[in-house]
């Protein structure tokens, strides 16, 4: 395990956080779908499908990270803004589905994991818009709205699609596969007080 002052994390949450993150990388493998409003890319689907699975930070980081390294090779004078507002997207979504109430819905998770990715594609086209309006004009940022919504609405459909339409979520909780946001991170503290009894019983 990797420690701080505040949290330990454990193999397992490096781990999927390392996969999702490579799964966002690997996206620039498929072929960019021209349309006349743009270019879509297929990155937010695997952005979104990160989000649902992990917890905030390593959405962010899978998101971010996984972004950031993507337009290293196809934008890199985009690296930054990506960073960020990708890594806002998985933060978000990865955050309102599963630290914000109600939770444990089971049958209607979906339902709110697309509410959730709605809100997260918001702040995709919202800062593309922004970006686009200081670096090269407002008409340019008005312009690529359409090719953003588009995008966004595709990449939340294959996320849900395949974390809710299929049992892979469903099989990776049920054999214990997925990192367990209360067991996987765990509270420093308590990690040393249980550290200490563990020495005391030795003892």
């Amino acid at each position: 395990m990797i420690k701080n002052k505040k949290v330990i994390y454990s193999t397992k949450w490096l781990a999927y956080t390392a996969l999702m993150t490579a799964f966002v990388v690997a996206t620039m493998a498929i072929p960019a779908v021209p349309t006349v409003a743009g270019r879509i890319y297929w990155v937010d689907g695997m952005v979104l499908f990160a989000a649902y699975l992990l917890d905030p930070f390593a959405a962010f980081i899978a998101g971010g990270v996984g972004s950031l390294l993507y337009d290293a090779i196809q934008a890199p004078h985009m690296m930054l803004a990506t960073l960020l507002i990708h890594g806002l997207q998985g933060a978000t979504v990865s955050f309102l589905l599963h630290c914000v109430p109600p939770r444990n819905l089971k049958k209607l998770e979906c339902v709110k994991a697309a509410v959730c990715a709605v809100i997260g594609g918001v702040i995709v086209v919202a800062g593309y818009f922004i970006y686009r309006y200081v670096t090269s004009g407002l008409a340019v940022a008005v312009a690529s709205i359409p090719r953003n919504v588009i995008q966004e609405v595709i990449g939340i459909c294959i996320a849900t699609a395949i974390c809710y339409g299929t049992t892979v979520k469903t099989q990776l909780v049920k054999r214990g596969l997925l990192p367990d946001f209360k067991r996987e991170i765990l509270d420093h503290k308590t990690n040393n007080a249980n550290q200490k009894e563990v020495e005391n019983n030795e003892i």
